[in-house]
């Protein structure tokens, strides 16, 4: 990933200084020429439910009008934030703080609470009537189904019926109105989405670390994550340039990809737009291989990897308590 590291940042490069009214302040480097783009194919590999207050899943029509699957970043940023926490945790090098609840203890730094996740995912907390906020280096765009929604959303029919097995509510004497459809994505179905990190403020650990967190497969959507796996996830490669281009849009993309492409040729295509349009590319192939090695080093406990994640976590610490110093500490 050496040829990246042009449009990315460092990590003894996270902050500068400026000089105020009255004296110099520290903040955040200042944003910088450098877009690296990783597009993604999420292949449904089980029932997966992306939703919102309505029973139906989420859907859009494209500039065609041809109504597609929409599931909204959060939908996939949620499990892959939840899954570094736990690699921080893992090799001891942050995730001190449950997913959506940064508490800053009383008489701790910032830099004690945020961290490596922070940087890829962002964060914020309060303290003293004060919000610290991290905006997150990892832009996720919208997931938007390659078929159309009625090609690739089933539908269940379920009910809540009582411990006997009946519909029959021996309180009220009356039969249970708690019927209901579900609908889900089927299996086959495949998205495509890209996450952008722009302007050179997010150090390569970061992108690597997002990688991780991507890895093979995982569980997504709040209802569907609790079966176990549902998503298998394709990286077409990594790209970078200057500036950002237009086709990290997956509503560009989906005009472009086939509706009844596989995974394997629906990968292929996308890496081969990407790579028309950068000037800089890791092809899928070389990708794989650095997401492998970084997960077999994870899983074998590498001495090396680990010491990499703890004395990074002390630069961030220290990057974070310079930047909030004056209203923590």
């Amino acid at each position: 990933m050496t040829q990246l590291e042009p449009f990315l940042g460092s990590l003894d490069t996270l902050i500068s200084t400026a000089q105020g009214s009255k004296k110099e302040y520290v903040m955040p480097v200042l944003k910088n020429l450098g877009s690296v783009t990783i597009p993604l194919i999420r292949e449904i590999i089980a029932p997966a439910a992306f939703r919102n207050e309505q029973q139906d899943i989420t859907d859009i029509d494209d500039a065609s009008g041809i109504r597609r699957v929409r599931a909204v970043a959060n939908k996939f940023k949620y499990g892959e934030r939840q899954r570094g926490l736990q690699i921080l945790r893992y090799f001891g090098a942050g995730g001190s703080c449950p997913q959506n609840r940064t508490e800053l203890p009383k008489g701790q730094t910032a830099g004690s609470v945020f961290d490596l996740n922070t940087i890829v995912f962002g964060d914020s907390t309060d303290v003293s009537n004060k919000v610290l906020p991290v905006k997150a280096s990892a832009l996720y765009t919208d997931a938007v189904s390659l078929l159309p929604y009625a090609d690739c959303v089933g539908k269940t029919f379920h009910n809540r019926a009582a411990e006997d097995g009946t519909l029959f509510d021996a309180e009220t004497k009356k039969n249970s109105s708690n019927l209901f459809e579900r609908y889900f994505l089927k299996p086959g179905t495949l998205l495509v989405q890209t996450v952008t990190f722009n302007g050179r403020t997010a150090p390569v650990e970061a992108v690597k670390h997002f990688l991780l967190c991507v890895g093979l497969a995982g569980a997504y959507g709040g209802q569907t994550s609790i079966y176990g796996i549902n998503v298998r996830n394709h990286i077409a490669g990594i790209y970078g340039a200057p500036l950002e281009r237009d086709i990290t849009s997956p509503y560009v993309l989906v005009d472009t990809l086939g509706e009844r492409d596989n995974s394997n040729i629906a990968t292929e295509k996308l890496a081969n737009i990407f790579y028309e349009r950068f000037p800089i590319s890791v092809e899928p192939s070389e990708t794989s291989g650095i997401v492998k090695s970084m997960m077999n080093k994870l899983e074998n406990n590498d001495t090396d990897m680990r010491k990499q994640y703890v004395e990074g976590s002390k630069k961030i610490s220290s990057y974070f308590d310079a930047w909030f110093e004056g209203i923590v500490g």
